[in-house]
């Protein structure tokens, strides 16, 4: 009996020190806790999602965590199935609901395992909050300092939170694998959708893997296994019918990466992991539109920077971009008869705000990201000789003033023998005086050059930069293409034709809203007036005639859209180096840009290809297809101008020729007849 005795006091004051001992260990680990305040504090990064114009999700910014992207998209309880919800609170917490941060049952067994050196165990949702958020640090560390941090915080965060809230906190911060974190994220790594239209199955599945979800991911076999284990576990507890159970296992559940085949009893026939990398999500995910997207995010990092939009990250970003005109521009890109190792860029705005409502960076290689249409800075050949006209016009000329088509000679000190000598095109020259107007039909170099001339290289190039083009030297080269622009920038010029006047600024973004939905960026229109609404429409005048003055001889026909009124000028550069279509009508100013990444002289079945002939009918296909449905007359004069029949080559006033507007006033005059004497 005494050795009876004396055993039961040397158990009992071993399980006292034991205790004693425990307590002082976890008195001693949990000294320093973090605020859970900081949990207010928490920045976590998030995905920023891209929408286009109709609300149609774009594309995804991934985050970066620790140089990495990391997929994280912020979701409320709200917004996730109840069914994939049930799952998971099932597989990793049923008794979630019930406990106060630590489960008994599973702290227990923790406990147990602590005294046999085991440091796994009693993990519930909410230590696994504190794990993934306060303790990060300590996410992969055995420690008892970890679990006794974890089970100090968990209770103070029950305290402080509804079950709700922590639950919402869990599905946001917990990594399921590759470089997904949180619900939202794993929902379309695994299975390319949104929270809200996971099955059963699915939440099954995700909730299979999120203990270890890089291993269980690669053997889909073990995890159908665990899932039948949690459905059969869903059914003894009444979490879910038997025939709701059967349903979910029937279904054919395949993970983004795996090609599998099921009976129809749920059995998993066949399954082979084909693209490991399926579930990865980019740091730049497109559903289309990928120069667009690349634009928006350069403009992005210029306004908030970098810490912000992948740091904090959970942008909203609602862009300008039209769903159906981007698919116009598209196929008008992929059907394209380009000449040999030529790139593309094709730009479509809204003349009114400046609006970037489609746009095709490229076409030849896939991930390409370099832009042309925003980045290549080229000349516009005879694309630039409206807006010298437009500056005639302002300055007293009509579309009737007469302009010499002959040689002419300009000091120039950079010439062989200091004297430039400008041609046209085709070397040969009319020799004569024609109309301004017919001038620009025929798309001569010697008239423009006259022009800018006449009424001074110093006010064309003024405008010109004002435009948005790049001039160097105010010299007469850039009459006919010697100053530089980008596609993008060209487009925004020409709206000037079709708006009363104003070259507006290109935007790809109309609002920015944080996670909260607080507006943080709002888009308002930018122009420049460049011309009187007069001087504009008759520059439209002009663009007009391009088109449509010479019948099948013109330059533009394979711009003409039935109809649709339209206007337009070509651009080629020297050895056909640049070949440009820059085109206008109401609602949308656009732009066909042809050329090679290294400036080399381009070649088509041999020839020296022309810009009337490669541009014209891309910008047709892009334009017709992406304005179908929409009006297409021509605009209305501004008060003012008044329309006269006249002859193309004289000027003249004759009733079998084009219609032409002018300044009332300055409209052309018959010649007068002199009486003759009587013999």
């Amino acid at each position: 009996m005494r050795v009876l005795r004396f055993l039961l006091f040397v158990f009992l004051a071993a399980f006292l020190g034991a205790g004693a001992g425990l307590g002082y260990l976890a008195y001693a680990l949990t000294r320093d806790l973090p605020d859970l305040e900081a949990l207010d504090r928490l920045r976590l990064t998030a995905t920023s999602t891209l929408y286009a114009r109709d609300g149609s999700l774009l594309a995804a910014l991934a985050s970066v965590e620790e140089g990495r992207a990391i997929h994280r998209s912020l979701v409320r309880l709200s917004e996730v199935s109840p069914a994939a919800l049930a799952a998971l609170v099932f597989s990793e917490d049923r008794r979630f609901f019930s406990h106060y941060g630590l489960d008994p049952v599973r702290l227990l067994g923790a406990l147990w395992a602590i005294l046999q050196g085991d440091l796994q165990g009693g993990s519930t949702i909410t230590t696994q909050v504190i794990k993934n958020t306060l303790l990060k640090d300590l996410a992969q560390a055995r420690t008892l300092e970890r679990k006794f941090k974890e089970w100090a915080l968990a209770l103070e965060l029950e305290r402080r939170y509804t079950k709700a809230e922590i639950l919402e906190m869990y599905l946001n911060v917990v990594p399921w694998g590759g470089n997904a974190v949180g619900l939202k994220g794993a929902a379309e790594a695994y299975f390319g959708k949104d929270p809200s239209a996971l099955t059963l199955a699915e939440g099954l599945y995700l909730a299979s893997i999120v203990p270890a979800p890089n291993a269980r991911y690669a053997d889909l076999k073990g995890v159908r296994a665990r899932m039948r284990l949690l459905l059969d576990g869903m059914v003894a507890e009444g979490w879910v019918s038997p025939e709701v159970a059967e349903a979910a296992w029937q279904e054919p559940v395949a993970p983004k990466g795996w090609r599998v085949r099921y009976d129809g009893e749920g059995n998993l026939l066949e399954a082979e992991l084909v693209d490991p990398e399926a579930r990865i999500l980019k740091a730049v995910d497109f559903r289309f539109a990928p120069h667009f997207v690349l634009e928006v995010r350069r403009f992005l990092e210029a306004r908030f920077g970098k810490e912000k939009v992948y740091g904090e990250g959970g942008l909203k970003v609602y862009t300008t971009l039209d769903p159906v005109m981007q698919r116009a521009a598209e196929a008008a890109a992929k059907g394209a008869r380009l000449p040999e190792g030529a790139e593309l860029a094709i730009v479509g705005l809204d003349p009114e705000t400046g609006e970037v409502l489609a746009l095709v960076g490229g076409v030849r290689r896939a991930g390409d990201e370099y832009n042309r249409a925003t980045r290549a800075l080229r000349n516009p050949g005879s694309a630039v000789k409206p807006f010298v006209y437009a500056v005639a016009l302002e300055n007293g000329w009509t579309q009737a003033t007469l302009v010499p088509d002959r040689p002419l000679e300009f000091p120039d000190p950079s010439q062989k023998d200091g004297v430039w000598r400008p041609k046209n095109f085709s070397g040969t020259f009319l020799n004569r005086e024609i109309t301004l107007r017919y001038a620009l039909d025929l798309s001569l170099n010697l008239p423009a050059v006259y022009t800018a001339h006449s009424v001074g290289i110093e006010k064309v190039a003024e405008r010109l930069a004002r435009a948005g083009f790049y001039v160097r030297y105010p010299t007469l080269a850039i009459a006919i293409g010697g100053a530089s622009i980008t596609p993008l920038d060209l487009a925004a010029a020409y709206a000037a034709f079709v708006n009363g006047g104003y070259r507006v600024a290109p935007q790809f973004v109309s609002r920015v809203e944080d996670a909260k939905g607080r507006v943080l960026y709002q888009a308002a229109p930018e122009r420049v007036r460049l011309f009187s609404p007069e001087v504009a429409y008759q520059g439209w005048d002009l663009l007009k005639g391009y088109v449509y003055d010479l019948g099948e001889r013109g330059l533009a026909k394979g711009a003409r859209i039935p109809g649709r009124v339209v206007g337009g000028k070509t651009g080629t550069t020297n050895e056909a180096r640049d070949l440009w279509f820059a085109g206008v009508t109401r609602g949308l100013s656009a732009v066909v840009w042809v050329g090679r990444d290294d400036n080399r002289p381009m070649r088509m079945g041999g020839r020296e290809p022309s810009s009337s002939v490669v541009n014209p009918p891309i910008w047709r296909a892009f334009v017709a297809e992406a304005l179908r449905g929409r009006p297409g007359g021509d605009l209305p004069p501004p008060p003012g101008l008044v329309a006269v029949r006249v002859d193309l080559l004289s000027g003249l006033p004759s009733p079998s020729g084009v219609a032409v507007y002018f300044p009332r006033g300055r409209e052309p005059l018959p010649p007068v007849v002199e009486p003759q004497e009587a013999p």
